[in-house]
């Protein structure tokens, strides 16, 4: 037999979407796929054979870019391109497929080569305005915890 939801009216209950968002935070900082201690999985290449991309609204994102730097952004700066990822990439397999670009540029002096918008502290330095495929991403440790709420 089960029980029906308590009246919610007297306790203070965070709405669904602000409760994702605090799992989303606290598992992307310190739970990572699953993994005690990891962050940001999702936005490092590090050795797995991984792209950030595609990017499908890439010039939106240049668009939003350039407004809050108040600069032209230019598409390099930002975005890898098929020609140039595959020489970057050339072992691995996801960079050396046209449909998974334009992908978002890495930093490719740190090992675990980050996101370019991804600060010292794994947290996204443009959440309020990244690209619709950072927007839409949920590994599937999160997705099976968030599923759950």
């Amino acid at each position: 037999m089960s029980r029906t939801s308590t009246e919610t009216s007297i306790l203070e209950v965070p709405e669904r979407d602000t409760l994702v968002d605090e799992v989303t935070l606290h598992t992307c900082l310190r739970n990572c796929m699953g993994t005690k201690d990891m962050a940001a999985g999702c936005c490092t290449l590090g050795d797995r054979d991984y792209i950030i991309g595609p990017i499908p609204d890439a010039q939106a994102l240049l668009d939003r870019l350039s407004a809050l730097w108040k600069r032209k952004v230019p598409y390099k700066e930002v975005f890898i391109d098929y020609a140039e990822g595959r020489a970057l990439f050339p072992k691995k397999s996801q960079w050396q497929r046209k449909e998974c670009f334009p992908a978002l540029r890495v930093n490719t002096k740190d090992k675990v080569l980050g996101c370019m918008f991804l600060t010292d502290c794994n947290l996204c330095s443009i959440h309020e305005i990244r690209s619709v495929t950072c927007a839409n991403y949920s590994c599937t440790y999160l997705k099976d915890i968030t599923d759950r709420l």
